[in-house]
């Protein structure tokens, strides 16, 4: 039966079963066959929140998002505890909002407004979304063409945040830094709708001591930005060395960053109620990986 209030108890801050903070910890789960099976893929690992695609994350268009997989989404989300805070979709990897090709700047809003409307018809209000490679020409300019669309998306769906991603910062990759990201979030007029999703490799890569540092990061960050700007985060370990300006995910405790460092930021009171996603290499890890987070 179509249960279009699925969400409402979920949502409401004095419901008896959500009103309570925690830590919404668990992977980026498949959408092969219905993406209305996702939610059920992150509940078998013991999963308290998500992330998925909304779509294959490496093909330009897809058919729209059925009105009934989308209401089988929301009901299976509801029936198993997730609340749409918990869940954070990753935009598809050929998005780059920085391009200085007019053509495929055209071609990646579109793609970016699709993936953002299919967000909001699962119920969910964030979509994540690495903030693109300028190519050539200046970084300022390349920062400016990714803020214009990222207040295109937000003037067209009205219903989504954006969550930036930070990165490793290879080549001219932007937001590898804290002052590339806080450029890029001040031109957007926006503002109460961008916020940011903090992927620790992609730290770590970038130069920041994720190992030995990750509370002083975090506490820079929160400084810098606010505790309302954190959107979520991916917890990955690296197999490449600090200021690689590389993109190497491993398996928590078996990469260069160690366990100790994810265990402190499950620990902090300003990483709950966030979705913080497993992104790594090896599925059989996973549930284990959330059972070490959880403790």
């Amino acid at each position: 039966m179509e249960n279009v209030d699925v969400f409402s108890a979920i949502d409401n801050k004095d419901s008896q079963n959500y009103s309570f903070s925690m830590h919404f910890i668990g992977p980026h789960v498949s959408i092969r066959e219905n993406i209305s099976l996702s939610p059920e893929r992150a509940h078998e690992l013991g999963a308290t929140g998500f992330a998925i695609f909304t779509k294959n994350q490496r093909i330009w268009s897809a058919p729209p998002l059925k009105d009934e997989d989308a209401v089988s989404f929301r009901n299976e989300m509801a029936r198993l505890g997730f609340s749409p805070s918990s869940v954070l979709p990753h935009a598809g990897y050929l998005i780059n909002p920085a391009s200085p090709d007019e053509e495929l700047r055209k071609k990646s809003l579109e793609l970016f407004e699709d993936e953002a409307s299919r967000t909001v018809k699962l119920g969910l209000n964030t979509i994540n979304i690495h903030p693109g490679a300028y190519k050539e020409g200046s970084k300022e300019d390349g920062i400016r063409r990714t803020a214009a669309m990222l207040d295109a998306v937000l003037d067209d769906i009205p219903e989504i945040r954006i969550a930036v991603e930070n990165t490793a910062g290879s080549g001219t990759i932007l937001g590898s830094t804290f002052e590339e990201l806080e450029a890029i979030l001040s031109g957007v007029r926006n503002k109460d709708r961008v916020g940011f999703t903090l992927d620790t490799a992609h730290l770590f890569g970038a130069g920041f001591d994720v190992k030995n540092d990750i509370t002083s990061i975090l506490d820079r960050f929160f400084s810098i930005f606010g505790k309302d700007k954190l959107y979520g985060m991916h917890l990955n370990d690296s197999k490449v060395p600090l200021s690689s300006h590389k993109d190497r995910h491993e398996s928590i405790g078996h990469g260069l960053i160690g366990k100790e460092a994810f265990i402190e930021i499950v620990s902090r009171g300003d990483t709950e109620n966030i979705p913080l996603i497993l992104e790594t290499p090896d599925e059989s890890r996973w549930e284990s990986e959330i059972r070490l987070l959880k403790m």
